[in-house]
């Protein structure tokens, strides 16, 4: 199981991702599930949860498109971000279908995606992209998305995140998505893959990689944790304590 989100307010985009991909009692496995993308005048990040051979074939085929000489299409070459959207999109479900022929089985095999960034002189925006290659764009009235493993981390996120919250508060409100996930489930872990991208910086600047003994993830999981047992202690007792 995978858990990433990622966020819109006004300031910009946060994105978080965990890197546990199996969590057997003997096996433990990690891979990014983070994709980023900085040249020129756009900024892009995707993230990933699903079938991790549909994932890693879709990333696959973004960096070889990249680097061809002469591609049908790709990052570089896509006018908006819904034009991305439906690119991914198409490949997602290109690698999805592959891999249901050559098993021959029923399962799903796709991948759910969110793609967020910028093109300059357009306006930083979030998309989610089904396996199916279909995609819809994050709302006004909840300004954030996930995949993956979504409902330990949500609460915070309802509770804390609308467009007018400051970026700061949303970057920690990110990880303290991930921390509270990573606390209810062992399949979602670190390392943790972050991203603050600021409006119009059209630069990936603030990237980093937290462990649960990074020093700064480390002081924010436990500061949070204290500041709850705190805010515990300090609500209206029953009428029955003061007896």
């Amino acid at each position: 199981m995978s858990y990433c989100l990622a966020i819109k307010v006004k300031e910009g985009l946060v994105f978080a991702s965990d890197s546990r991909t199996n969590a057997g009692l003997d096996n433990v496995s990690t891979y990014s599930k983070m994709f980023t993308f900085n040249v020129g005048d756009r900024a892009f990040v995707l993230l990933t949860a699903g079938n991790l051979a549909t994932s890693q074939a879709v990333y696959h085929q973004l960096e070889k498109d990249i680097s061809a000489n002469d591609p049908e299409m790709s990052l570089n070459l896509c006018e908006d971000l819904e034009q991305a959207a439906s690119y991914i999109g198409k490949l997602s479900a290109e690698s999805s279908n592959q891999a249901l022929d050559v098993q021959n089985q029923t399962s799903l095999m796709g991948s759910y995606f969110i793609l967020g960034g910028q093109i300059k002189n357009q306006e930083p925006n979030l998309l989610l992209i089904y396996p199916e290659g279909n995609f819809i764009y994050v709302s006004q009235e909840r300004p954030y998305l996930q995949i993956g493993e979504t409902k330990y981390g949500k609460p915070i996120l309802d509770r804390m995140i609308n467009e007018d919250t400051p970026i700061g508060d949303s970057a920690r409100v990110a990880l303290l998505s991930l921390d509270s996930t990573m606390r209810s489930d062992l399949t979602v872990g670190p390392p943790i893959d972050f991203v603050v991208y600021k409006k119009d910086q059209m630069h990936l600047d603030y990237q980093g990689r937290y462990k649960l003994k990074s020093p700064y993830f480390k002081k924010l999981s436990d500061t949070w944790a204290t500041k709850l047992s705190e805010a515990v202690h300090s609500l209206p007792k029953f009428s029955w304590e003061e007896e």
